[in-house]
């Protein structure tokens, strides 16, 4: 996973950050270290950190105005279900850090493992841990979770995000020119999108990308359950292979019975609509100084632009 070198977060020096933790969480009798780099991702500054005993990932917002006390608890709740179950990382805390923003943080334990940089890059072996465990993930109802009753109701849930938008009337060309060109298809993608139907109601992770599966020698483990809902599995699937920067379009006989295949590919455009919409609201999230600094570079906006750019691209393609 890529990582960040980090200077402050949420305004803290790492020592202070260290301190305030410390104070913070029950968890911590003694000394906390945590590591001068971030660990990959966007949905959270995720920082590796050792205590007596052992590793763990604290993760706190991605943006820095304030959140609720209860930010995470889904998230907690979701974790602590699944890792019962063998299939992600156990919660260890939650809480609010003793600062002026009262900020929220969870800590997961750290788990060793191989996260592989594409698909292209996971063996036979591989993709049977990761079918055994998206199997767990799908037969099992856990309580609480976002209902989504039907792929229309997800887009416009989705797309909600922009619309709604405080940064919307305030942005800059490059990412208006981005959010003309995906409305210019809004429409034709509602249509499609309609003639899908209802879902087959099962859990969906709902951010099922390489970086959030990690591989053991006996079982695969998935990461950031912060999207997760009921939905359909088969999106979870289309969203797995669209992510990359170039689509996963040859992988689907490994992953998945032939009977499938046409299933899969008729999510690949609601798949990739949800990452436009997602990119699109990050950006405009940047420009509006909502963005926690260490995810709010100018390598970072650029890579974004770029790749909305290539996703809006590839969904003209589909429709």
């Amino acid at each position: 996973m890529m990582k960040r070198q980090l200077s402050k977060v949420h305004g803290h020096t790492i020592s202070e950050l260290e301190r305030v933790l410390k104070d913070s969480c029950d968890l911590f009798d003694n000394e906390v270290h945590l590591e001068q780099e971030a660990l990959g991702g966007w949905s959270n500054i995720n920082i590796r950190g050792q205590y007596d005993k052992g590793s763990f990932v604290l993760k706190l917002p991605w943006t820095i105005f304030k959140r609720d006390a209860d930010y995470y608890q889904q998230l907690n709740d979701i974790s602590q279900f699944y890792s019962k179950l063998g299939i992600t990382t156990s919660p260890l805390a939650l809480g609010l850090l003793s600062d002026k923003m009262q900020t929220p943080f969870i800590i997961f334990e750290y788990i060793e493992g191989v996260v592989h940089n594409s698909l292209v890059d996971f063996s036979e072996q591989d993709i049977l841990l990761l079918k055994d465990c998206l199997n767990i993930l799908y037969r099992e109802k856990p309580s609480g979770l976002i209902l989504y009753e039907s792929p229309s109701a997800f887009l416009d849930a989705t797309h909600s995000t922009i619309a709604s938008h405080e940064g919307l009337s305030m942005c800059s060309r490059d990412v208006t020119l981005l959010n003309t060109s995906f409305n210019e298809m809004f429409s034709e993608v509602q249509t499609y999108v309609d003639s899908l139907g209802s879902w087959t109601t099962t859990v969906m992770h709902g951010d099922l990308w390489v970086p959030n599966i990690v591989l053991q020698s006996e079982r695969a483990v998935l990461l950031d359950f912060e999207d997760c809902a009921y939905g359909n599995r088969f999106y979870d699937l289309a969203f797995l292979l669209e992510t990359p920067v170039s689509p996963s379009i040859d992988l689907l006989s490994r992953l998945i019975d032939p009977d499938e295949e046409t299933i899969v590919s008729s999510y690949r455009p609601l798949a990739l609509s949800y990452i436009i919409i997602w990119s699109i609201e990050r950006l405009l999230s940047m420009e509006a100084g909502f963005v926690e600094p260490n995810l709010n570079t100018r390598e970072s906006r650029s890579d974004v632009i770029g790749y909305t750019r290539s996703k809006i691209s590839r969904l003209k393609d589909l429709l």
